[in-house]
């Protein structure tokens, strides 16, 4: 079994390959730059030896193939193509393409929620989906890149005046790139398909970015501001304040004083009605005994 499953992976692999190269032929007969790009972006390659073996060990999930086939049917369990094909974005193919239908893809970041739901989650709560700056207008259509090559230069196109501030600069120079601090890479990440462990596309900056680089001076801010705190009240005490609050305490002294004597004198005069009272009450215990014995 050992041995059969590596073949079988390499086989089936082999199989999806080969059908790529033919939905491929099909449509590079008109769009030939559009399907090379394809070819060398991951959807064309989505399924995998790697995706193989950890679909093996999820139990063979239908799921999966939701994202990494083309047009799947879960009843019959097939679909047309295997990888993300042109088919999972334009739709299934037909005979009267080009002539008399059009394959027409509205070009909205929603044509990617379907399968990178979480990083369009993200991307929606942020300045950049709010402002519907779309998937497209940063990674390329078909290969799914991004549309330059250094990723400063990419987010420069929209940003230069951020480039050029002091803080981003100073990163800039130490080789710090945009993505590096508002795109951080998930450490120890595992299948990227829906967004979990790719990199986050809300493009916020939190106190955890910078601890990534900056640990000892991000936990050391805190004793800093305590510190602070403390040099500003020691510098707003004035000879006169603090012969003021002596004044006060010495005030609370003796009235601590003067209750403590009254508190005395009430103890005394309890302490001796108390003594009294249980002279009382012994005679009259002792006396009532007496006369019963008489009797």
């Amino acid at each position: 079994m050992k041995i059969a499953l590596p073949a079988l992976l390499v086989l089936f692999t082999a199989a999806v390959f080969a059908e790529e190269e033919r939905e491929a032929d099909t449509c590079a007969l008109c769009h030939e730059q559009e399907t090379k790009e394809w070819l060398s972006s991951p959807h064309a390659h989505t399924i995998n030896e790697r995706f193989l073996a950890e679909w093996k060990r999820e139990g063979e999930r239908w799921e999966c193939f939701v994202c990494h086939t083309s047009q799947y049917d879960r009843k019959a369990g097939t679909y047309s193509h295997a990888g993300v094909s042109c088919q999972s974005c334009h739709g299934p193919a037909s005979p009267d393409h080009p002539d008399k239908v059009k394959k027409l893809l509205p070009v909205t970041s929603e044509t990617c929620q379907p399968c990178h739901s979480i990083t369009y989650g993200e991307w929606r709560i942020s300045r950049h989906g709010q402002k519907n700056i779309r998937c497209f207008d940063c990674h390329k259509m078909h290969q799914m890149s991004p549309r330059k090559e250094d990723a400063d230069q990419m987010c420069g196109t929209c940003h230069t005046e951020r480039l050029e501030s002091f803080s981003h600069a100073t990163h800039h120079v130490k080789g710090v790139k945009c993505i590096d601090c508002h795109m951080p890479e998930v450490m120890g990440a595992g299948i990227k398909i829906k967004g979990t462990g790719a990199r986050g596309h809300s493009f916020g900056v939190g106190a955890e970015t910078c601890a990534n680089c900056h640990k000892e001076m991000v936990h050391s801010r805190s004793d800093i501001a305590v510190l602070e705190t403390e040099v500003q009240r020691l510098k707003a005490i004035t000879p006169e304040s603090l012969q003021k609050q002596v004044a006060d305490q010495q005030k609370e002294i003796e009235d601590l004083r003067v209750a403590v004597r009254a508190n005395r004198r009430v103890f005394s005069v309890i302490v001796v009605v108390a003594f009294f009272l249980g002279l009382t009450v012994e005679y009259a215990v002792m006396h009532h005994l007496h006369r019963k014995q008489t009797k």
